[in-house]
């Protein structure tokens, strides 16, 4: 019998995207360049799982760990879900509108992110400011300075207008090329309807053929940038269809939670209530959500759920109050909904699972019981060094307990919940904008980069 490979699913950021480039770029960081294995490789060789010929997989082979002298306990195989491609099109009229609600707004929508996009609110309005007043200066003083310059003037005037118009398009062209993409993605308008449901369908299609060769014993989900938000989606839709581990092979049953599962699931439980505070015992709760996994893998025997972890770099979740929401309270609403899933689950009743004639069932909106979230970030500086982008996802998508069962508040110290948020120093990575830079080699410092190890270390691909 073949034995079991890994899988880990990358789907990629903003941008004109090629296919295959970042998913090389990333095994070559995370898998060959890695001193801790001896002489690794991978092969691109065609993909049985995906609609496009765009599409291949990275493979790798089983070399020797140098710590321990024995090989890795499997290989693995990269996909990247490519969605580029349906976003093709993105226009100024497309992004606009989203840049003006989040321009013309007051400064206070953005309380819950003071020295990040407050800042950046401030600073966009001087600049406006600062272009209009010099309009009305220049056409207030274009008299006098036609008597200064005679007859220059026209050519200054014509000189001018010309680079700022040029300034004005290129501006356009680069909001377009790198926000369009977003723009698109999370606001739910009538015309970006067929965009966003073609763009899950593509990333739910590919999982699912993935679960279904029986190659695999586990899936690791990675998203970057937009990507983050698009694989979050992807991982909410697909457990609304597995969430009862739905047995192919026995008439699409559902498959009941084994008494192991509910064990564990209690054991969670309890921990949660200690979610967002410095009581919470985050390793243990992780170590409960493996096990959890595995667990529910052994009470399916079709193998219905595969992913155990989820991992976001450069996430713009830090910002899904006003990013995907009206308002803050939205938010809040449509977790208590369970129609946007968090870490811990929202639970139901007092648990993570329901009863249905006897038998137990995780909820729909249950997916990070068992799956683990890793989201690495980068701190910024001047809006242009570090990573303005990123930042911690666990004032949003964790909660801390309250006495109404039927609430959820923001966690009072964000780094104990079950996600763990690790934060890059972008000083050792480069002095500069690093938001592409999540799996490169360090600019500014020799040696095994600190960022590498980290994202290594949270695919724990062996």
């Amino acid at each position: 019998m073949t034995a079991k490979k890994q899988a880990v699913v990358v789907v990629h950021g903003i941008g004109e995207q090629q296919p295959m480039q970042t998913i090389r770029d990333f095994v070559e960081a995370v898998w060959k360049d890695d001193d801790n294995l001896e002489n690794p490789q991978f092969w691109n060789k065609p993909s049985t799982v995906s609609n496009s010929f765009e599409q291949r997989r990275l493979t790798t082979d089983t070399p020797l760990l140098r710590s321990s002298q024995t090989p890795v306990r499997s290989r693995i195989d990269f996909y990247e879900y490519y969605w580029a491609h349906q976003t093709v099109g993105s226009n100024w009229q497309h992004v606009k509108d989203w840049l003006y609600t989040l321009v013309w707004c007051p400064p206070w929508k953005y309380k819950n992110h003071p020295k990040s996009i407050q800042r950046l609110w401030y600073f966009t309005w001087a600049i406006v400011l600062i272009v209009l007043l010099s309009v009305v200066v220049f056409s207030y003083c274009s008299k006098q300075i036609e008597q200064l310059v005679g007859p220059w003037a026209i050519i200054l005037a014509a000189v001018i207008n010309f680079f700022f118009t040029v300034a004005l398009v290129y501006v356009q062209w680069k909001i377009v090329k790198y926000v369009g993409d977003v723009a698109r993605y999370v606001r739910a308008e009538p015309e970006n309807i067929s965009i966003r449901q073609a763009i899950r369908e593509g990333g739910i299609d590919l999982l699912e053929r993935i679960h279904q060769t029986g190659d695999y014993d586990r899936i690791i989900l990675v998203g970057h940038s937009l990507g983050s938000i698009i694989a979050y989606d992807l991982l909410n839709h697909l457990w609304a269809r597995h969430n009862k581990f739905k047995n192919p092979q026995n008439d699409n049953k559902a498959t009941a939670l084994s008494a192991q599962s509910i064990v564990l699931l209690n054991q969670l439980q309890q921990l949660a209530t200690e979610c967002g505070t410095p009581n919470f015992k985050q390793q243990e709760y992780r170590t409960l959500q493996q096990q959890l996994f595995s667990q529910l893998c052994q009470d399916a025997p079709a193998a219905n759920w595969l992913i155990s972890d989820f991992i976001s770099l450069g996430s713009p979740l830090t910002y899904a109050d006003f990013l995907l929401f009206d308002n803050e309270e939205q938010f809040r609403q449509r977790k208590l909904d369970r129609e946007y899933p968090t870490s811990p689950p929202v639970p139901d009743n007092s648990h993570f699972y329901y009863s249905e004639a006897g038998q137990y069932f995780l909820h729909h909106a249950a997916v990070f019981a068992p799956v683990r979230w890793t989201n690495l970030y980068m701190q910024h500086s001047m809006f242009y060094k570090g990573d303005i982008i990123s930042g911690p996802v666990s004032r949003f998508f964790s909660y801390q307990n309250t006495t109404n069962p039927e609430d959820i508040q923001t966690p009072t110290d964000i780094g104990n919940t079950p996600i763990q948020e690790i934060e890059l120093p972008w000083k050792d990575i480069y002095n500069g904008f690093c938001h592409t830079l999540y799996w490169e080699k360090s600019r500014t410092k020799p040696g095994v980069s600190s960022h590498l190890q980290q994202l290594r270390k949270a695919l724990s691909i062996y």
